[in-house]
């Protein structure tokens, strides 16, 4: 599969994650971080973060279908993830569930740096 497609395909993933979480963050959150979810204040954070991969998977589909950008893109995509590995790594009270995820988001932005390095030295 062509590089650029790679990259659309995980942006537009990262659109429809955003949608999920924004429309049911107790859907979305519930099997990660358990019985906190739902709670008014998990649930506007929850959104907010749906928001944030949907503008930023957004911003990065277009950036790599105009071929203006997109490797700029997509490493924002990664330093997301970045910091979402960090925040979970450094939260004890969230238990396994939140390593999990810290492992997941540390892969996905590895995997996103990766990518947009590739994407840049394709040009």
């Amino acid at each position: 599969m062509e590089l650029r497609q790679i990259a659309l395909y995980a942006s537009r993933v990262r659109v429809g994650l955003g949608i999920a979480m924004m429309a049911s963050p107790k859907l979305a959150f519930g099997p990660i971080y358990g019985r906190e979810v739902g709670e008014p204040a998990a649930d506007a954070l929850a959104r907010m973060m749906g928001a944030r991969e949907a503008v930023l998977g957004a911003g990065a589909a277009i950036a790599v279908g105009e071929r203006k950008g997109g490797e700029n893109w997509i490493s924002m995509l990664a330093v997301a993830d970045g910091v979402d590995a960090v925040v979970n790594f450094a939260s004890p009270r969230l238990g396994w569930r939140g390593k999990v995820l810290g492992v997941i988001a540390a892969v996905s932005s590895v995997a996103h740096l990766v990518l947009a390095k590739r994407l840049s030295s394709e040009r």
